[in-house]
């Protein structure tokens, strides 16, 4: 815990006995050091009858050691395939990542046999040694770094210790309903191998520790390879991916993907990324789901996107804001223009009188960008500009007078040269994109 006292610490607390330890732990450290800033974060799921009671329990507790408490519930309901226990963690996280501040780090309570469960849940389900890392002592979630100092004791050490300081936890009746995976372990299966094997808690904790080693190992050559071959929107190059061996392709892929934050993909998932990327014909446009993202051919690339629901309006109207907010959350900023302008903006001189609309997919309309003497359609254009389907209908087309003008947030031309400083002369910028394209 040295290297991380100087910064604020909350103890993830659910009552129980492991957390309660853990608790304690840092309310004795911050005895030593008491400039140190603890708190800790309940989290009241509603799925036991007891729940109120837990909450209850944990605000005597902190209120005892001067250690303040952050409560959160959440509702936990049952979709698709994910099992309750996946549903309820997956809320938990969430409610602690926005109940504590981002500079805060969590701590969490798991120990050794929690190690030891997570590795042969990760067995069970045929990891690679990723999976087999099981649970990291430190890591990092987005900005949010979580630890787990106690993973290295077995939980006899918990509760001796619990035992000498009397400290009171309670018990969640969940835990001993075998239906659920892990409790099955806890209570059928663990009990077992450490009857047979007494060490074999501490023996797994260093398989899961040098196949992490391994991964980091491999993530570090993987980068480079993922370096050489990612473009600058992000994509994928298959030109130069195909030049390596189908093992290398599927470790590249995989760590394109939890680059962009996505979970670990199957290898179901990454089979049907590859053979799809590289043996659809030309013209095909393949399309594989990973979470709630799509992986995408166009090209010669791969793409990531969000799974596209196309909600955007034909048109929108300008009445003259600053800021023009989109249906999606990207904004349209209007300021003075000037003389010239940076790539990813557009100058339009706009008298009162005018009409200015926004819109969207309306691609058979006819089109003369900046700098060109030809008129065709939108569509012609974005296809010679090589705009990946799917992005077609997000753009949006400026209409001055009913007359198309402009498309934002495209990769395209520079933005011609045009007279500014003149009353009547507004800069669009498209915020957060990319170039735009002028008429």
């Amino acid at each position: 815990m040295a290297p991380y006292i100087h910064q604020p610490l909350s103890v993830a607390y659910s009552g129980g006995m492991d957390s309660h330890v853990l608790l304690h732990l840092l309310w004795r450290l911050r005895e030593q050091h008491p400039f140190m800033q603890i708190g800790a974060v309940h989290v009241h799921h509603g799925l036991s009858p007891n729940a109120d009671q837990w909450q209850s329990h944990c605000e005597r507790v902190c209120q005892a050691l001067g250690i303040a408490l952050t409560s959160r519930r959440v509702k936990v309901l049952m979709k698709g395939r994910q099992s309750l226990e996946a549903q309820a963690r997956e809320a938990r996280y969430q409610a602690i990542d926005e109940a504590v501040g981002t500079d805060t780090a969590v701590l969490l309570g798991q120990h050794q046999r929690d190690q030891l469960e997570s590795f042969l849940l990760q067995l069970k389900r045929g990891a690679g040694p990723r999976g087999l890392s099981a649970m990291a002592d430190s890591q990092r979630s987005g900005d949010r770094l979580y630890l787990r100092p106690l993973l290295q004791q077995p939980p006899s050490s918990l509760r001796q210790y619990a035992q000498e300081f009397a400290l009171q936890w309670v018990e969640d009746e969940s835990n001993l309903h075998t239906g659920f995976e892990r409790n099955f372990l806890r209570h059928e299966i663990v009990p077992l191998l450490e009857a047979r094997w007494p060490h074999i808690g501490s023996t797994v904790a260093r398989s899961a520790r040098l196949c992490a080693e391994q991964q980091t190992l491999l993530d570090e050559c993987t980068s480079g390879h993922l370096a050489r071959l990612r473009q600058k929107d992000g994509s994928l190059c298959l030109k130069g991916l195909v030049g390596f061996s189908l093992s290398w392709q599927r470790q590249i892929v995989r760590l394109w993907l939890l680059d962009a934050g996505l979970p670990v993909p199957t290898e179901k998932q990454l089979e049907q990324i590859i053979r799809q990327a590289m043996q659809a014909r030309e013209d095909a446009a393949p399309s594989v789901k990973v979470a709630n993202w799509q992986v995408r051919r166009f090209q010669q690339r791969l793409y990531l996107t969000g799974s596209i629901v196309n909600t955007m309006p034909e048109e929108l109207i300008w009445r003259g804001e600053k800021v023009f907010v989109l249906p999606d959350g990207r904004r349209l900023e209007f300021t003075p223009g000037y003389k010239g302008g940076e790539s990813n903006e557009i100058l339009l001189n706009i008298a009162q009188e005018d009409s200015v609309a926004v819109c969207f997919a309306r691609l058979n309309d006819r089109f003369t960008p900046a700098g060109s003497r030809h008129s065709k359609p939108l569509k012609q254009w974005l296809k010679l500009w090589r705009v990946p389907p799917w992005q077609r209908s997000q753009l949006p087309l400026i209409y001055l007078n009913h007359r198309l003008v402009a498309v934002l947030g495209l990769e395209g031309p520079e933005l011609a040269d045009t007279e500014g400083n003149k009353p009547g002369w507004l800069r669009i910028r498209l915020a957060g994109s990319g170039k735009t394209l002028p008429s």
